[in-house]
């Protein structure tokens, strides 16, 4: 069973022409599997699976690169391991707890707040170290009046998610103050700030979030302002599952120190801090566009002439020069998807620094390799065959599939299979018997685990954009 294709998330845009219109629904198939990891097995296999959220505090897009404050955090907790990172995006905020459990994924990094109920609901799961502590407030339109007390939430209504901290305190404050006062439960899949949007509209009365999210909704532009904050203060957490005490423990170890740290303010203060940052206002905006790159309309229409989705071809000009239609590599490759003169010349590339043109070329290239491989490999495994292919040309594949055959393993299966094979042919015992030599296997097989990865997170970007 594949490792670092489970983890991927379920909800995929049909943007893919030809066959490779499988390969959401390959990965959504691989996702249901689940593995149930350690710190140990996780370290094995190099990458640990995060579940978060797409909106301005966990995770989101800008210009290509992926941000947010729980995905900068994630990735400092994987370097301290050495280890890289697969983020997951569920339907909705509801699954994650269950989506732990059933081991799709290896520890929640959402601005979870700490609350018993959340403990309550999914009693195999628990916290970490907490951090952030944050207020909960009442938001509702700018010109509405401050309240006193929270005697005048009498006979209003207010929207949250159910599964949220916020309908959690809520229903504490009512019965409490023995107020008369609504709940409404918004979908799972509704993000505080476009809560807080149909609150500035109107169409919301009410909502309640925490002060950090509420920040975030007036950089967004949102016409809405803190009316009654309540007086219990509440702390964010990752969650683990009970069965993971050494990822649990080096969790707690990290935040122990990181939360002491000048970094961990400066990152708090990056994402939550509207005074000392007004740029994100731009990144939230590019983000709410749905756009990946400057050059998505060209990615899109060769994408589409070859058969890809739009969103892996994406993902693969950012991990060859990150958008830039100028790059060129110590070997000599260029433009943005770094082809070699010797392969540009092959595709028919007269400029390789003119965008439409270098991205058609090594799209052309892409599908070239891709149809290399045998029609009985799967669309997901003939995708990453192609990428290790376009990387490492298409001999070290030939060896890496022959090796894996000899080795007992499935040649036509790329995770825990064709990339283990992969990664022997940088021995010089192995390399020596390979027909096509040593080959730079940790590149290789970073290079298909990146860009898959990304393409994933790309397309969840995407379509929360046009959702």
């Amino acid at each position: 069973m594949g490792k670092w294709l489970i983890p991927f998330a379920v909800a995929f845009a049909a943007t893919a022409a030809a066959e490779l219109d499988q390969l959401p629904r390959g990965l959504e198939e691989a996702n249901r599997q689940g593995v149930m990891a350690d710190l140990g097995q996780i370290r094995e296999r190099g990458f640990i699976r995060v579940l978060t959220r797409n909106n301005p505090a966990c995770y989101f897009m800008h210009r290509g690169v992926l941000m947010g404050f729980e995905y900068d955090l994630v990735q400092r907790f994987a370097k301290q391991q050495g280890i890289e990172v697969v983020v997951i995006v569920p339907d909705r905020w509801s699954d994650m707890g269950q989506w732990l459990e059933e081991g799709r994924a290896d520890v929640i990094a959402a601005c979870l707040t700490i609350t018993s109920s959340r403990s309550r609901r999914n009693p195999n799961l628990q916290y970490c170290h907490p951090y952030g502590e944050v207020f909960e407030t009442i938001v509702g339109r700018a010109d509405e009046p401050y309240m006193a007390s929270p005697a005048e939430l009498e006979g209003r209504t207010l929207h949250v998610r159910r599964s949220s901290s916020y309908y959690e305190s809520l229903e504490a404050l009512r019965s409490r103050e023995r107020l008369d006062f609504r709940i409404e439960a918004v979908p799972e899949d509704e993000e505080s700030f476009q809560v807080m949007e149909k609150v500035a509209g109107g169409e919301y009365d009410l909502t309640c979030v925490d002060v950090n999210f509420l920040d975030q909704g007036v950089r967004l532009g949102n016409r809405i302002k803190p009316v009654y904050r309540l007086d219990q203060p509440r702390a964010y957490g990752w969650g683990v599952r009970n069965d993971q005490p050494q990822l649990k423990a080096a969790i707690d170890a990290f935040f122990e120190k990181e939360t002491r740290s000048a970094g961990f303010a400066a990152l708090y203060r990056r994402y939550f801090d509207r005074a000392a940052n007004q740029q994100l206002d731009e990144t939230f905006n590019f983000s709410a566009a749905g756009r990946i790159s400057p050059y998505d309309d060209l990615v899109k229409m060769h994408a589409a002439t070859y058969g890809f989705p739009w969103t892996l071809v994406c993902s693969q000009m950012f991990q060859e020069s990150s958008f830039r239609p100028d790059a060129v590599s110590r070997s000599g490759a260029q433009g943005l998807m770094q082809l070699m003169p010797p392969t540009a010349r092959e595709m028919g590339l007269e400029d390789p620094f003119d965008p439409g043109d270098n991205i058609r070329a090594g799209t052309h290239y892409l599908r070239k390799q891709y149809d290399r491989i045998p029609e009985e490999v799967g669309v997901v495994d003939r995708t990453c065959f192609a990428l290790a292919s376009y990387n490492g040309g298409y001999g070290h594949l030939i060896d890496a599939r022959n090796l894996a055959r000899q080795m007992g393993k499935d040649p036509n299966v790329w995770v825990d299979n064709v990339d283990q094979a992969y990664a022997l042919l940088s021995e010089p015992d192995h390399a020596r018997r390979a027909k096509y030599g040593y080959c730079r296997s940790d590149e290789i097989i970073g290079y298909v685990r990146k860009i898959m990865s990304r393409y994933i997170a790309y397309d969840a970007a995407v379509n929360a954009a046009t959702r």
